[in-house]
């Protein structure tokens, strides 16, 4: 199992199902398309979205597959995922929901049909999962994202259509509770767009009085929130500390546990902020940040969670192995487009500027614009070596990015066994990472200012 990025898979499913399996499953279908690169099944076992799950299905030649899990709970909403597709199902333990995928020649997408258990639920389910999916609402490429406005007016015509689905649901309990599901995303994703919006005009979030008064109106200790990731919209909202995402974040931090610590008192709500706070600041806020003062803290904070604390001992760990001055933790293969591979090591001899990204990855893909301007700025300087390390693990995807993009320096991109190792050793829990290593191959920088940012240029040349 591993930790899904923001890509997303495709299915396809014959129209009738053959007695292949002698036991029942919670998933079971047939896939029919020419081909598919991958496919899984995204599921939180607690309901918390920020512990989605996701397992790799492999069908068989002749396309069928078929999925178990024992669930904590009698139900679950999991998501299935085959290539750019996202699909929704209801799952219910002890009962059989089949999946019928079948590819649409003419769009070039994936039709589904639902039949045994739960086919409304899941039928409803499939059409919050598409209607609330991120794509439709930001792009991974800058040259083809649309508007706030037109994003916004997608958002309002989806919701409204996807209201007019809920009276097929005949249960007043599923009604009720899905109902709620979809106010909650439709809320989280207003915010969401929101977010983009003041990032792009350059604003506090709290500036937006639409914001203020959607994030008020949010209940902290209804659990059901976290099913939409409405706690932790929450949690923002009550922040005083402004996040400085390029400086020290310690009081941000450290501000999100006491919060946390005097307002939440639904244990399992806290409990997940324990680990969204933890996750955040070791994905993101960790590499400028004091991070022994905020691990001491932290750990009285999630006291009780001592499978959370060993899993962020590593990353502490990690983190004082990669400080400046000390040598690469991790010394991966890198593979380049036409197949060939190399060591990190191999590169050294200048200073390395080194870009990790994903195609999937909007943040990373914004960057690439500044990183061309820098690239051409150092151009004949072979005392300066630019490099892109891709943690995709479409391949493809990749490709097809370095063909319409056609960038002037190295890119490489590491196996689905290196990339986990290198980010381990690094720490790395969220991307872009931006690394700068001396000519020497230590590390001047673990997390390195953007292209983006006008400091880079200054270091960069201390180090020529």
């Amino acid at each position: 199992m591993k930790k899904m990025n923001w890509g997303k898979l495709c299915i396809a499913a014959g129209l009738l199902i053959a007695p292949l399996w002698t036991q029942a499953q919670l998933v079971k279908g047939v896939i029919k398309t020419d081909s598919i690169e991958s496919m899984q099944i995204a599921y939180s076992p607690d309901g918390n979205m920020m512990n989605l799950m996701y397992q790799d299905i492999t069908p068989a030649a002749d396309g069928s597959f078929s999925w178990d899990f024992n669930l904590p709970e009698q139900t679950n909403d999991i998501g299935i995922y085959v290539d750019n597709e996202i699909f929704g199902a209801r799952v219910e333990q002890g009962k059989t929901i089949v999946v019928n995928l079948t590819k649409n020649k003419k769009k070039g997408t994936m039709d589904v049909k639902f039949e045994g258990d739960n086919a409304v639920l899941s039928n409803y389910y499939n059409a919050y999962s598409q209607a609330f999916d991120i794509m439709k609402y930001f792009s991974p490429d800058p040259s083809e994202s649309k508007t706030i406005a037109e994003y916004r007016a997608i958002l309002e015509k989806e919701y409204t259509d996807l209201k007019k689905k809920l009276p097929s649901i005949k249960d007043k309990k599923e009604l009720a509770y899905y109902t709620k599901l979809t106010d909650g995303m439709y809320k989280w994703t207003k915010i969401r767009i929101l977010m983009d919006q003041a990032e792009n005009e350059g604003k506090s979030l709290k500036s937006y009085p639409e914001y203020v008064e959607e994030v008020n109106s949010i209940d902290p200790n209804d659990a059901d929130n976290l099913r939409t990731n409405l706690i932790f919209a929450w949690l923002g909202g009550q922040q005083k500390v402004v996040n400085d995402f390029y400086g020290d974040q310690t009081e941000y931090y450290l501000e999100s546990i006491d919060i946390a610590e005097k307002q939440i008192t639904n244990p399992v709500v806290l409990q997940a902020l324990k680990s969204y706070i933890g996750h955040t600041f070791f994905s993101y806020g960790s590499a400028n940040s004091d991070v022994d003062r905020f691990w001491k803290r932290y750990q009285e904070f999630a006291a009780d969670q001592p499978e959370l604390l060993a899993n962020y001992a590593i990353k502490v760990k990690s983190l004082t192995g990669t400080t400046s001055g000390s040598e690469v933790p991790y010394n991966p293969t890198l593979t380049r487009a036409d197949g060939s591979s190399c060591q990190l090591s191999d590169l050294y001899g200048s200073v390395l500027y080194i870009d990790v990204w994903a195609t999937w990855c909007a943040p990373c893909c914004k960057e690439i614009p500044h990183l061309e301007k820098l690239v051409e700025q150092y151009k004949g300087n072979d005392k300066i070596r630019f490099v892109s390390i891709s943690v995709d693990q479409n391949r493809n995807a990749w490709l097809k990015k370095l063909e319409k993009d056609q960038p002037e320096w190295e890119q490489y991109i590491l196996s689905k066994e290196e990339e986990k190792q290198f980010m381990s050793y690094w720490g790395i829990g969220g991307i872009p990472r931006f690394i700068m290593l001396n000519k020497e191959g230590r590390i001047v920088q673990s997390d390195a200012p953007r292209p983006s940012d006008e400091q880079l240029i200054e270091m960069i040349n201390s180090q020529l």
